[in-house]
């Protein structure tokens, strides 16, 4: 399906004619593999937490975060405090200099299969 003509303006160049692709190394495979993926990053200058969808992390290492939630930290034991549910601020993109922790939080059955192997480990049972 072609776009409509725009009138006055030249057509648009092929995406991929824009800028080459970046070389696949390593590390851009494990950034992509954590795309999508639920992070929590703490500023701590600020006393706050975002949680939410990692989108990317642009060349100057700023990150990237969908559906984000805001939580205010307490500066002294790094506990939530006010509402626990936290402020819904959608879209949000954290410079990094900002940044003091940055963690991918695990999901339901990540910390389901570590509690078994933990249970597992502790009874002196290891599959094979």
């Amino acid at each position: 399906m072609s776009a409509a003509p725009r009138a006055g303006l030249p057509p648009l160049p092929p995406f991929d004619s824009l800028k080459p692709p970046p070389a696949q190394t390593p590390a851009i495979a494990a950034l992509q593999s954590l795309i999508g993926t639920l992070f929590a990053v703490t500023v701590s200058h600020t006393s706050r937490q975002f949680l939410g969808t990692f989108v990317c992390l642009d060349p100057q290492g700023n990150i990237v975060l969908d559906a984000a939630l805001e939580f205010e930290l307490d500066a002294e034991t790094g506990a939530v405090k006010g509402d626990p549910a936290g402020r819904e601020v959608g879209l949000v993109m954290i410079p990094r200099k900002w940044w003091t922790r940055v963690e991918r939080v695990k999901t339901d059955e990540e910390r389901h299969r570590e509690a078994l192997a933990a249970q597992q480990e502790a009874h002196g049972c290891t599959p094979s």
